[in-house]
């Protein structure tokens, strides 16, 4: 699968999860959050597609049920995205656990 539509297919399993993908530009490279109630996964616009494509799905990765069905591709590389998390726990973050109302 080509690059744009990887990108394109991960930014639609992120948003069926009901999640915001933004591009926007800054010294970061991105990952996901929560800011005000509003889940986001923030991309640095001047990433290539490869690249934004690692950090989505490494941010998918935590947060994709395991029986979510999935394009072959798209499954592929958050798969190894998942693996690399787990093979380098102290350069990854944590999400912090929510607070109950």
């Amino acid at each position: 699968m080509k690059a744009d539509k990887l990108l394109d297919e991960l930014m639609e399993l992120a948003k069926s999860l009901d999640y915001t993908v933004r591009r926007e530009t800054g010294t970061f490279r991105g990952g996901a959050c929560v800011v005000h109630e509003q889940r986001l996964i923030i991309l640095n616009r001047s990433m290539p597609p490869e690249a934004a494509s690692v950090i989505l799905a490494r941010a998918l990765s935590r947060i994709t049920p395991a029986d979510q069905f999935l394009k072959p591709a798209v499954r592929e590389i958050i798969e190894r995205e998942s693996a690399w998390i787990t093979a380098h726990p102290y350069i990854t973050f944590q999400p912090l656990p929510t607070e109950s109302a």
